[in-house]
């Protein structure tokens, strides 16, 4: 923001940043915008413990009466007449609660009606990007989230028909995997059956083995298997 004094003395601006609006309620909760002329600004600083500053602007109000101020609502055209002004005396407002606003005369200087009024447009600060409203994304839903119920139908309406006559043709028997034949039947028998022989064989070998086994015995066990049998000899004859 810049005061209108300011201004005036740097000749050659391209922006304008002296209009200013601000947005207030009447008795009647109603909202009324007041749009004005930064005169001049102030700075306040509080000294202490909690350094608080405050910025005020001195402005000049134009009359926010529709003598003063016209509203197209079809069109969203504010008009401002910059030779009225506001009756009171209240020319201070805190810098947080202003919103930037630029006038621009009529082009058509000719007519006498549109002399004397202003169109105010509000612009952006520079350096602010303001919030994308339309995005939906951007700014979820305030309230609690709807929750959002889905559902399968039971059934589906009406009939249909499918015909599987020329399909019945076409189609190949399927190869069991049962084994039929004969002669594979015989040699499988033969490799899940033993034969006599190979069990002999296999019972000798057993008994082989275990006499193998009796004539490894330890020659510890021999002796007391011997005097074992003394003691039982011994008792027999002389008792």
């Amino acid at each position: 923001f810049r005061s209108k004094e300011h201004e005036r003395t740097k000749p050659g601006l391209a922006t304008i940043n002296s209009g200013i609006c601000v947005t207030c309620v009447d008795d009647g909760n109603n909202e009324m915008e007041y749009y004005g002329v930064i005169k001049d600004i102030f700075k306040i600083k509080w000294e202490g413990s909690l350094r608080l500053e405050m910025v005020l602007f001195d402005c000049d109000w134009f009359d926010p009466t529709p003598s003063g101020t016209r509203h197209t609502e079809s069109l969203g055209l504010v008009e401002i007449k910059h030779a009225a002004r506001l009756s009171v005396f209240e020319p201070f407002v805190m810098a947080s609660q202003v919103k930037q606003v630029h006038y621009l005369p009529y082009a058509c200087q000719r007519r006498e009606d549109l002399a004397e009024w202003w169109v105010a447009y509000h612009v952006t600060p520079c350096g602010y990007i303001p919030p994308d409203e339309s995005n939906d994304d951007s700014n979820p839903p305030a309230g609690p989230a709807q929750e959002v119920l889905f559902f399968q139908e039971e059934g589906l309406e009406g009939t249909f028909v499918v015909d599987l006559g020329m399909d019945l043709d076409n189609t190949t028997s399927v190869v069991s995997d049962e084994i039929t034949d004969p002669t594979d039947l015989e040699f499988l028998s033969k490799l899940t059956t033993p034969d006599e022989g190979q069990e002999d064989t296999a019972c000798e070998n057993t008994y082989d083995e275990d006499e193998d086994n009796q004539d490894e015995e330890d020659p510890d066990d021999l002796l007391e298997h011997l005097a074992y049998d003394l003691m039982i000899i011994d008792f027999f004859f002389f008792t």
